[in-house]
């Protein structure tokens, strides 16, 4: 077990370190070549800056591959053994697949849009933060340097507003998976208590169900909860591709690696 971890480390290093390379060499290919026209109404200082995203693609990635892949397998390999004790627990690993589905898909596209607009006042941010720094004789007198914290907290402002709708969407989703998870524990444990008086079950075979139910359990709260990251992956992709989909003056070049 020790030698595979380490293999793990040294594969998501690997691909950590290809990740920032060709990012860094995507930006330094496209940044000068895109379009005057494609410039329009952006800062390209502020486009520059959503190459930090790749940091969050890097840690964000590494995180999935080892976490949610191991809570799949887990939550695959637990109800193939449930349902070798009775068959039963074929139907509990339908409803908590479907249960999961449920979850995922009715707040994915709003946690995606929040986190999205999180991000966009995230860079408005360090925009206006840069300007500040380089501008900084003109923000010396008392007026410009109040209307600099003015637009500062404005900013800021709105950067909290979508903050908090992104963490309330995690929350209800948390929350979600805490009363299912209530309410499964308690139908298997009352199933399974009927299904030994039945004497359908032994009770060596319902207390290794019962294990097997928590562990299953656990990997999925595991899924959901990385959810937040699979956010913070998908809406740094989606910033970098801003740049890679702007127009160049080389109409054949090729497309982004890392998108």
């Amino acid at each position: 077990m020790g030698v595979l971890s380490l293999m793990q480390l040294r594969i998501t290093e690997n691909l950590q370190q290809k990740l920032f390379i060709r990012s860094s060499f995507e930006f330094a290919y496209r940044l000068p070549k895109i379009t005057f026209d494609a410039f329009y109404n952006k800062y390209p200082p502020e486009l520059a800056n959503m190459f930090f995203d790749t940091l969050t693609i890097q840690k964000g990635v590494s995180k999935l591959l080892l976490d949610s892949t191991t809570a799949i397998l887990q939550v695959f390999l637990g109800l193939i053994l449930l349902s070798l004790y009775h068959p039963f627990f074929i139907i509990f690993g339908i409803v908590l697949i479907i249960l999961f589905y449920v979850i995922f898909k009715f707040s994915f596209n709003e946690g995606l849009y929040t986190s999205m607009k999180e991000s966009s006042f995230k860079y408005k941010v360090a925009y206006w933060l840069q300007e500040i720094a380089r501008n900084k004789n003109s923000f010396i007198n008392q007026s410009s340097f109040n209307f600099s914290l003015k637009k500062n907290d404005h900013l800021v402002g709105d950067y909290l507003k979508f903050r908090e709708m992104h963490f309330k969407i995690i929350q209800r989703q948390f929350s979600q998976l805490i009363v299912y998870k209530v309410f499964i524990t308690a139908g298997l444990l009352l199933v399974g208590g009927l299904l030994v008086l039945d004497q359908k079950m032994n009770i060596g075979q319902f207390v290794a169900a019962e294990i097997i139910i928590l562990l299953i359990i656990n990997s999925i709260e595991k899924l959901i909860i990385g959810l937040e990251t699979l956010y913070d992956v998908l809406t740094a992709v989606e910033k970098i591709a801003l740049v890679a989909d702007l127009e160049m003056h080389c109409k054949s070049s090729a497309k982004s690696g890392l998108i």
